[in-house]
């Protein structure tokens, strides 16, 4: 096999795998999420409240996509939409005392995710990684 096509190959199939073992851990670990609503949730964790917009362009998806996940965190109480002030056209995503109140449970999840995904693996093949992950993002950008 050509070393690009394989390369293809096992970013479609780590994509996949990362999705499935993410939703495996979530599910272990009692938190209760999809892993996209996991990272939807997180994203305002750690930035504070955001626009839908905002939201789609972080996450890399169209705003249709983060209108139903947003629907679905509403359902399990974690996320509220808020008018935004400045723009009334525009609603802001805020998180719930509920998803706050999760937060250290639904962080050590994640945390010890990476830590077995990344394990046996150094800091510099990690950078590497990265470097060229990043390299290849890049060129499908143009």
């Amino acid at each position: 096999m050509l070393l690009s096509k394989e390369i293809a190959v096992y970013l479609n199939l780590s994509a996949c795998k990362l999705k499935q073992y993410t939703a495996s851990m979530l599910k272990q670990n009692n938190v209760g999420l999809t892993p996209e609503q996991f990272l939807l949730v997180d994203l305002l964790w750690n930035q504070g409240p955001m626009s839908q917009q905002n939201m789609a362009d972080a996450m890399q998806k169209d705003k249709n996509s983060i209108t139903k996940l947003t629907d679905a965190l509403e359902k399990k109480g974690l996320v509220v939409r808020i008018k935004d002030e400045n723009d009334r056209r525009s609603n802001k995503l805020v998180l719930t005392p509920a998803a706050e109140k999760m937060k250290m449970t639904a962080k050590e999840a994640g945390i010890s995710m990476l830590d077995k995904l990344l394990e046996g693996i150094s800091p510099q093949e990690l950078r590497q990684f990265l470097d060229t992950l990043g390299k290849i993002t890049n060129n499908m950008s143009k």
